[in-house]
């Protein structure tokens, strides 16, 4: 499968243009079915019109949208809208609320199917964790919870490792130490304007904003080994399971 999975940026602001090319470029078609599922968000309208701006008048694709969260959800037009698309894309927002409802009406296993036929999978934030094994989310504060805190979501598990996005536009370094080492699951993060290209064989960085990168987090015991990324290296995806520590050079992030 191709999965392009980004840490965060305002896409209405092109803090991820460049990503998005290459998103679209990626569908090797000059006017690609774009299909946005922003359930993540509640399908709000604001974001669907930036979706529309971006894809649809800047990039030039057919702009379509799956709205999950709608009273009047016909699950049978989803799934033809996402066996149709040639580009999926997953907006950002409650991560938790977004994978239930998936469940629910059995969209998670349309996209399954159309990344298995070829359809390039993509999202941001919310919209990335749903494609590893589990993400760092802040699901929790949407319950109006003044004291809610970033928890660990299991998510659908195309992907290895625990996603974390916006790691420095909100400093979730240290809730991402904590929970690879609590889990000891490998995490990999990505700044605002970062993300990470999967093909199935390598995972690539790819960056839209100067300064952004991505990070493997990698739990040995009681410590943390970080492995950060520039725009085109590729990241070793060893890194991404327990065994593969002793083969990296490193350095240590303790706490």
């Amino acid at each position: 499968m191709d999965i392009v999975t980004i840490g965060g940026g305002e896409i209405a602001d092109y803090e991820t243009y460049r990503i998005d090319e290459f998103i679209k470029s990626l569908t090797k078609k000059h006017r690609p079915n774009a299909l946005f599922i922003p359930t993540a968000s509640g399908d709000a309208p604001g974001y669907c019109q930036n979706f529309s701006r971006l894809y649809g008048e800047q990039l030039g694709c057919e702009v379509d949208f799956v709205l999950a969260a709608a009273a009047d959800f016909d699950i049978r037009r989803a799934q033809k809208s996402i066996a149709d698309a040639d580009l999926i894309y997953v907006g950002g927002g409650n991560t938790q609320k977004m994978l239930s409802r998936w469940q629910e009406t059995g969209i998670s296993e349309a996209l399954i199917n159309a990344g298995e036929n070829g359809t390039i999978l993509s999202g941001i934030s919310a919209g990335a964790i749903c494609w590893h094994a589990a993400g760092l989310s802040d699901s929790e504060k949407f319950s109006g919870d003044t004291n809610w805190k970033l928890t660990v979501v299991k998510a659908m598990n195309l992907l290895p490792g625990m996603f974390c996005p916006h790691l420095n536009a909100e400093l979730r370094h240290g809730a991402l130490i904590d929970s690879v080492i609590e889990t000891q699951v490998p995490a990999i993060a990505c700044d605002n304007g970062a993300g990470v290209h999967w093909d199935g064989e390598r995972a690539v960085a790819v960056t839209s904003l100067a300064g952004a990168y991505v990070y493997v987090f990698h739990p040995s015991g009681p410590h943390t080994t970080i492995h950060r990324f520039a725009d085109m290296d590729q990241v070793p995806l060893h890194l991404l399971h327990h065994d593969g520590l002793a083969q990296s050079e490193s350095t240590d992030a303790q706490r």
